[in-house]
């Protein structure tokens, strides 16, 4: 407000300084032409001395003494030539006075009238013109200044009414213009600021037209006139796309508040915790419901976007936005239509699950199920679950390819209804081979249970400790070797089965696959007893070697030999056996052994001839 005050002061002061300057420069003329008459009157009072010493010079002067020449002098007219008279000298200084009177006279009067005709024609009629303006100028100050205190307190009144409103905080939170109300300082401006300077702006463009027709000065105010009638003529589309916005932000806002409320009552956001999670917005945590809300909100925005385009005269704007519009209202049925089956379906198919779940659980499926051992198979699930989650499944598959169709979009319901065919189309063969399996898993445990019984009846867990095979003697935290033939079967019969039904399944290359490994069990199971069976013998032929000899030296080597020999034929026959290298390992097998033999008749030729010739006595003597 100072600074205002400041400028008009400034203003006035110039004005008042400009007429006191033009002042001066009229006084200051009319003392150059006092100071131009008063030359010409000295002008004149020289021209009258100048004409009394002509009188004076133009009287008879007395006529000289005669003076008589010297002797022998000749006469002046003799000795000199003709000198110019005293009258000629006076005629011309006459003339010369007067011609310079004349021209000072004529100056002097030259400049009196210059002077004269400066403030008659320039300096008086502009004092008198600046004198009647003065009245126009302090009536458009006036006009300027009541202009302007209006603008401020226009300015101020907009900023108190939308301050006390509180419209504008929320509508910059509403439509995201937090960011572009910020200065480059990042000092934040709201939109009752921005609203009152330009109201405030506007009321003092009005008040420069009337300050400039009230100096006369069309041109300037003719200008500011016209950028005026283009506001003027823009402000009803300005104040009816302002109305038709705040009409759709309020309708927008109680939807929104509608709507959270709505779904938080009835307990949307604890059953959608899962699903939708909670976001922070602008320091504000919006649960499920309240996104919900929010995405209401600003989709009546949208809707609203059209008829304030059209109101501020923007159609190319309005046809894409339209008809754009227009689609997502034609698909909202289908989107609704869709939603409403989904959720339809869920029920019916929770509806089921529940039936089917507690109907198998009173009719005593569980408990049959735990008597036969498929408790452990599946854990903590129970069986009556399991039917009724399978239940669900089937019923929610059914719903979704409904669901889908309803949206009428081919490029996602053709490949999905596909998919979803495919795989209705699979669950008979699926139950049949669950149907496979679960029986096969149930035979499995039976049989199981009958080979563990008759192998632990007929001794079976006390051989490998006869044959020598103390790694498998059952003990703590070792399986009886029953125990582990029975699982072995079990297993073989669950192989059996579940290549069926991967084959009922149409999986051809697992089914194969199985089939292939179940084909190799037999050469595995050879390998194996062939490798247990080296493993006894070998600890047997060590032993039988060893008491045959006696406790000689050689006798313990010649039981490693048997030993190892035993075991290096042995293994190798089995990994034969496994298909391992079939080729490899006998070429391996062969040199092993050979090089033992040749080996040893080296040692007894070579380097123990006298103990083989002992060895031998002994034994032809025994």
């Amino acid at each position: 407000m100072t600074h205002r005050w400041t400028a008009i002061a400034t203003m006035l002061l110039t004005l008042a300084a400009f007429g006191a300057a033009a002042t001066a420069h009229a006084a200051t003329a009319q003392d150059a032409a006092e100071e131009a008459a008063a030359q010409d009157v000295t002008a004149q009072d020289a021209t009258a001395q100048d004409a009394t010493a002509q009188d004076e010079a133009s009287r008879p002067a007395a006529p000289p003494a005669a003076v008589e020449p010297a002797p022998g002098a000749a006469a002046p007219s003799e000795t000199a030539g003709a000198t110019p008279s005293r009258d000629t000298i006076a005629g011309g200084v006459v003339a010369a006075a007067e011609e310079t009177a004349g021209k000072v006279r004529e100056g002097g009067v030259g400049i009196a009238r210059q002077g004269r005709a400066l403030w008659s024609d320039v300096l008086l009629p502009m004092w008198q013109r600046l004198a009647s303006a003065v009245p126009g100028v302090l009536k458009a100050l006036v006009l300027l200044l009541a202009f302007w205190v209006l603008a401020i307190a226009s300015g101020a009144a907009v900023r108190k009414l939308l301050g006390m409103t509180k419209l504008d905080d929320r509508a910059a939170r509403d439509w995201g213009l937090g960011g572009m109300l910020e200065t480059k300082e990042g000092k934040a401006r709201s939109i009752e600021q921005l609203a009152g300077t330009a109201v405030k702006w506007l009321v003092l463009l009005f008040g420069f037209v009337a300050f400039f027709q009230a100096l006369d000065l069309s041109m300037v105010a003719g200008s500011l006139q016209g950028i005026i009638d283009r506001v003027v003529a823009i402000l009803p589309r300005l104040l009816q796309a302002a109305v038709i916005l705040f009409a759709y932000w309020v309708l927008a806002s109680l939807l929104r508040l509608g709507v959270s409320r709505g779904l938080a009552s009835v307990g949307f956001d604890e059953r959608a915790a899962r699903f939708i999670p909670e976001r922070e917005v602008e320091g504000t945590v919006l649960r499920p419901s309240g996104l919900i809300g929010r995405l209401t909100f600003y989709v009546v925005l949208v809707f609203g976007l059209p008829p304030f385009l059209d109101a501020l005269g923007q159609s190319s704007l309005v046809a894409p936005l339209s008809q754009m519009l227009e689609k997502a209202l034609g698909f909202l049925p289908n989107v609704v239509g869709a939603v409403v089956i989904f959720f339809l379906g869920h029920l019916i198919a929770t509806v089921v699950r529940e039936i089917v779940t507690s109907f198998l659980a009173a009719t005593g499926v569980d408990s049959g199920a735990q008597k036969l051992g498929l408790g452990a198979a599946v854990e903590k699930l129970k069986l009556s679950d399991i039917a009724g989650s399978v239940s669900y499944f089937f019923i929610i598959v059914a719903v979704i390819g409904a669901a889908v169709e309803a949206l009428q979009i081919r490029a996602v319901s053709e490949p999905v209804t596909r998919t979803l065919e495919t795989l209705l189309a699979a669950v008979p063969l699926v139950f049949v081979a669950v149907v496979v399996v679960g029986v096969g898993y149930f035979l499995a445990r039976i049989v199981r249970g009958i080979v563990e019984s008759f192998l632990a009846g007929v001794g079976f867990d006390q051989l490998p400790a006869k044959l020598g095979l103390d790694f498998i003697k059952p003990g703590e935290g070792r399986s009886a070797p029953s125990a582990i033939v029975a699982t072995a079967v079990m297993v073989v019969i669950i192989l059996l089965t579940a290549q069926q039904a991967l084959a009922t399944l149409r999986l051809e290359a697992l089914a194969n696959l199985t089939g292939s490994f179940i084909a190799y069990l037999p050469q595995l199971l050879v390998g194996l007893v062939v490798i247990l069976a080296a493993l006894a013998l070998s600890g047997y032929a060590a032993g039988l070697v060893q008491s045959a000899v006696g406790p000689e030296g050689y006798g313990h080597v010649l039981s490693l030999v048997a030993r190892w020999a035993i075991l290096v034929f042995g293994f190798g026959l089995g990994l034969v056996e496994l298909g391992v290298g079939e080729s490899l390992i006998s070429v391996a097998v062969a040199a092993i052994l050979g090089g033992a033999a040749l080996a040893l008749g080296l040692a007894f030729g070579l380097g123990g001839q006298k103990r083989a010739e002992r060895l031998i006595e002994q034994v032809d003597a025994d």
